[in-house]
């Protein structure tokens, strides 16, 4: 009988654990800091949390228009594909999507060839370029090598479609490199901005920090940097409309992304989780929920 006790009674405790670790890790806290209204002040933010949400670089509402107007843009899936069946004839359009918009996770599309966006496409996203550079340029510059060997290691448009599902945690790279996403709707908790563990590009353990896990929440436009290193992972859409991103990294040649194999990305996400739990319940989020 006493066994019987003790083996419900572990089975419970296992059971409340898993409970509160899943509670745990699906908290959406926003990010209510790392604001900078200069691109030095974007730096020390970058610097100290690995997070900068810089108002100043903001893109104008006709540049948005414009970005969502590109062909690319235009095709863009607004629901979950339906998976392709064998000997189910695609529509020519359906074919097309297919090649242009890769899944990474359920819900998750990403358009990250730079073949696949036109002439058209390309001079948008240049100008895009030419507002975030001077940030991109002064976050290399601070180091000794200064803009030697700084290239653009990936372009890409991504929507994430009502129904989506969290990404794995995980680091742009193991070397420092810039990574910007610039919302093309509001960001809001809701549709899943990006979920960020601040302090995670130091070796420190960033717990020490007391930030945890916490959703970007901005305007269409913003322009949100974070340091490659942080671990971070694009959150499931909760709401009936699609939530589309450009986003824009940087590297040094001699440190191209992801600089980490198979196992080391396992052990980014395994780390990511750990984490975003574990200072989630020293923070006190599981008592104001």
């Amino acid at each position: 009988m006493y066994r019987h006790v003790a083996i419900i009674g572990t089975a419970s405790v296992a059971g409340g654990a898993f409970y509160f670790a899943h509670h745990l890790e699906n908290q959406r806290q926003p990010l209510s800091s790392c604001t900078a209204a200069t691109v030095p002040a974007a730096i020390k933010c970058l610097q100290m949390s690995g997070v900068a949400v810089v108002p100043g670089l903001r893109m104008d509402p006709n540049l948005v228009r414009d970005t969502m107007a590109m062909p690319a843009a235009e095709s863009m899936p607004i629901k979950n594909r339906k998976p392709k069946r064998r000997g189910v004839k695609q529509s020519k359009e359906e074919e097309d999507q297919q090649l242009m918009w890769r899944l990474s996770a359920l819900g998750r599309y990403h358009c990250r060839d730079e073949d696949r966006f036109n002439p058209k496409d390309m001079q948008v996203l240049e100008r895009v370029e030419e507002q975030i550079r001077p940030l991109v340029d002064e976050f290399f510059r601070v180091e000794e090598e200064g803009l030697e060997g700084v290239y653009r290691s990936e372009l890409q448009l991504m929507t994430a479609v009502p129904g989506s599902v969290h990404q794995a945690w995980h680091k742009d790279n193991r070397g420092r490199g810039l990574s910007i996403i610039i919302p093309l709707v509001d960001f809001t908790v809701e549709n899943g901005g990006t979920q960020l563990l601040l302090g995670s590009h130091e070796t420190a353990w960033p717990l020490a920090q007391d930030q945890g896990a916490k959703v970007v929440v901005a305007p269409a436009g913003s322009v949100v940097a974070y340091d490659s290193r942080t671990i971070h992972r694009g959150l499931g859409n909760a709401t009936s409309e699609g939530r589309p991103a450009l986003i824009f990294c940087y590297d040094r040649e001699r440190t191209p992304p992801p600089g980490c194999g198979t196992m080391g990305s396992i052990a980014t996400g395994l780390q990511g989780r750990l984490l975003d739990v574990l200072s989630g319940a020293i923070s006190g989020e599981w008592m104001k929920s």
